[in-house]
């Protein structure tokens, strides 16, 4: 019974803080969202009579001497900054020239394209962050290929390493995954390698252009890499420490950096999978090193971590490395960064309405409270890289030209524009009631994809 009751309250405590996440991820992209908005009304001297972060009942407010009233509502999934505007009311003739409807159309243009390029700022900060904080870096090499896959027609020798798909620069298995699914649904794609399976690392790069006309797969089930056809090869791990944590199993063990495992409880050592497994069993261990050339014995009693799993608090070598960017150097990558992520989005949204994906690959807000809990366990790092991707889809969606999203707001100004006058009240009713349907239909499908994923 007891044990039931750990897994129940285990489950709810993810749970909680699943939705704690959730609520300070929107929070943060609202918030930014809407400031790009108040921002660039500012600049073109509109009044904006409210900053509103979340929809309903007033949970808090405050009245700036500017007229502006800050609002923290009740229902945090979204935000709306509200300016003065004469249609809405009449206004005296000294307070037109501060109504939003008054000003020029490329300056409503520019607040109304402000919150999602505020979004894809954000991007840019976060990536920056984390290429100035330093990221891991890796040889991508293919330990062997599927046979009748698109990556069996490359002839592509083992232990290959892949330098770029299409236009996209591989640093990671990650951006394999991107480039991939972002091909997805054309005609071809371009993969460069390098052939290192003769140990020269100073071959030239080899371009193939490879037909995936018929390629396809599930994106809710496979991997875009196993499913083009490469089998990567693992991170070469190496029983030499590189590291110690402090106050840590390996440290009063009397563990060094550059110490070479040899053997474990009297077993040769032969890979750090099975060495690691052994940690977690959290059972005293007797290891045999080589330092300097001698061996040494030495007595290793794991600590148990949150999950009863043994930890030892060492790191071994690698044939990664953690590369920190300058500050004008994490710049440009964090700008590539964005740019990439931004296409990929854009690619997914038109293979979602062409048909080559399909609807059950929509998500809605318990996935991504989910998913902002798992990368957030994972460490900051992954929870940034969530935070600047869900950021980028923020802006990208609120550009689609539904009358609900900013994008329809532009595309109103621009039938303005080609017109010489604002289309009627009654006709941008029309667009806006078929605007809502619209958007309802798709929240309920990503809704209803939530449930089916619970």
């Amino acid at each position: 019974m007891r044990h039931y009751l750990y897994i129940y309250f285990k489950r709810l405590l993810i749970l909680l803080w699943s939705l704690l996440l959730f609520l300070i991820t929107i929070s943060i992209l609202v918030t930014v969202h809407e400031f790009g908005h108040f921002y660039v009304a500012r600049l073109c001297k509109v009044h904006v009579e409210c900053f509103s972060i979340g929809f309903g009942k007033k949970i808090w407010a405050h009245k700036f001497s500017s007229g502006t009233e800050l609002v923290i509502a009740m229902i945090p999934l979204g935000g709306y900054v509200r300016m003065l505007d004469s249609r809405a009311s009449e206004l005296a003739p000294n307070f037109e020239k501060f109504a939003y409807d008054k000003k020029k159309l490329w300056q409503r243009a520019a607040i109304i394209f402000a919150g999602p390029f505020a979004n894809f700022v954000l991007a840019v900060l976060i990536y920056w962050i984390i290429f100035l904080m330093g990221v891991i870096e890796y040889p991508v090499k293919v330990k062997n290929v599927i046979p009748l896959t698109p990556a069996a027609t490359l002839n592509i020798p083992a232990n290959s390493e892949l330098k770029m798909i299409d236009n996209t620069k591989i640093y990671s298995w990650n951006d394999v995954n991107i480039a991939l699914i972002t091909a997805l649904g054309n005609q071809n794609v371009n993969i460069t390698y390098i052939d290192s399976s003769n140990g020269d690392s100073n071959q030239k790069e080899i371009i193939k252009n490879v037909n995936i006309n018929d390629w396809y797969f599930d994106i809710e089930k496979d991997s875009a890499i196993t499913a083009f056809g490469f089998i990567p090869k693992q991170l070469e791990i190496y029983p030499i420490v590189s590291k110690i944590v402090t106050d840590s199993a390996a440290e009063k063990a009397g563990l060094q950096v550059g110490d070479k495992i040899i053997s474990y409880n009297d077993h040769l050592y032969t890979n750090w999978s099975d060495f690691a497994n052994t940690i977690k069993k959290a059972e005293i261990m007797v290891l045999k090193v080589d330092r300097n050339g001698k061996d040494i014995n030495l007595t290793l009693t794991p600590k148990i971590n949150q999950n009863g799993e043994g930890v030892a608090g060492f790191y071994p070598t690698s044939d990664s490395v953690i590369k920190q960017y300058s500050f004008l150097n994490g710049f440009d990558k964090a700008m590539e960064q964005t740019i990439l992520t931004t296409k990929l989005t854009v690619r997914s949204l038109y293979q979602l309405v062409t048909g080559v994906i399909g609807l059950k690959h929509l998500s809605g807000p318990i996935t991504i409270a989910k998913s902002a809990g798992q990368t957030a366990s994972y460490g900051f790092t992954p929870y940034l890289y969530f935070l600047a991707f869900i950021s980028i889809s923020l802006g990208v969606i609120n550009l689609v030209p539904l009358p609900m999203l900013d994008g329809g707001q532009l595309l109103f100004l621009l039938f303005e524009g080609i017109k010489g006058n604002a289309l009627s009240n009654k006709a941008q009713e029309r667009f806006f009631r078929i605007g809502f349907v619209l958007l309802m239909v798709i929240m309920g499908i990503a809704l209803f994809n939530d449930i089916l994923r619970l």
